[in-house]
């Protein structure tokens, strides 16, 4: 069964509250009927036990498990008091013959205009309650969903970084600023354009470094000497001894490497 969103105990307590108030207003007409006299008098009065009702269903309806104390329902007081109010003075500026049609109504139907009056008007602030939550709600989600995008840009998964390197070579940038962990990362670009490399290296177990790696993949890329050099941030004899040792790790001897790898690798 779904739960409620209004305990039992929630509406009764609150709604004893509204029925106190109501009742407080109607024995207060009872003994002082000389404050409603007029409807100037009615209407004054008739604000006061409008501000109290409202905010007892206020509080009678608020949502469960939300934390609502005298504090908040007093403030949303002020606010429906602040409407009755504006609401009153609109209704003295208006001609005495109105005044006298509606006078024998607040006189003599106050608790009905208190009732429907109050829930028109508690009605309304939960209304406006809801649609400025949901309003609230969208603008987080908004921002959540904002974060999280420049997260995944500052921050891109394994697979997305190994492309972003990759595409470091494509473009003849240096990758001299690159860790260890970020050279791991390109060589498992590097499976994405260059499968037969590293299917010819697992068969003859090569134990080449990341760095040799990426420099065959740069040769079969049929990258020139000066884009290696530019792409390393490395001089022509620091390149001639990566060559070296990756003839040598590859048992190729003296043959050349940009021919082996470019036509000879099976």
């Amino acid at each position: 069964m779904k739960q409620s969103i209004y305990s039992f105990k929630q509406l009764l307590s609150g709604g004893l509250l509204c029925c106190a108030i109501l009742l407080a207003a109607y024995i207060f007409q009872a003994f002082f009927p000389e404050m409603y006299v007029d409807a100037f008098s009615s209407s004054i009065h008739l604000l006061m036990w409008l501000t109290l009702f409202v905010g007892a269903l206020l509080w009678t309806f608020r949502v469960k498990g939300e934390r609502i104390g005298i504090s908040e329902v007093i403030d949303w007081q002020f606010i429906a008091a602040f409407v009755l109010i504006t609401a009153d003075q609109i209704y003295i500026i208006m001609p005495k013959e109105i005044h006298l049609d509606i006078a024998s109504v607040l006189s003599g139907y106050t608790i009905p205009v208190l009732v429907v009056v109050g829930v028109m008007v508690a009605g309304t602030i939960k209304v406006s309650i809801a649609l400025y939550q949901k309003l609230a709600d969208e603008r987080r989600q908004t921002i959540l969903q904002a974060q999280k995008i420049q997260q995944l840009m500052d921050d891109p998964p394994t697979e997305q970084k190994g492309v972003s390197f990759l595409r470091m070579l494509i473009e003849n940038r240096s990758i001299a600023q690159l860790s260890v962990k970020d050279y791991l990362l390109l060589v498992e670009g590097c499976h994405l354009i260059d499968p037969d490399l590293f299917a010819w290296l697992r068969r003859q177990s090569c134990q080449l470094t990341p760095r040799d790696i990426v420099l065959c993949v740069l040769i079969r890329m049929c990258k020139t000497k000066g884009e290696i050099l530019s792409i390393f941030c490395i001089s022509d004899g620091t390149y001639r001894t990566m060559k070296s040792r990756v003839r040598k790790r590859l048992g190729i001897g003296e043959e050349d490497l940009e021919i082996f790898l470019q036509n000879e690798l099976k």
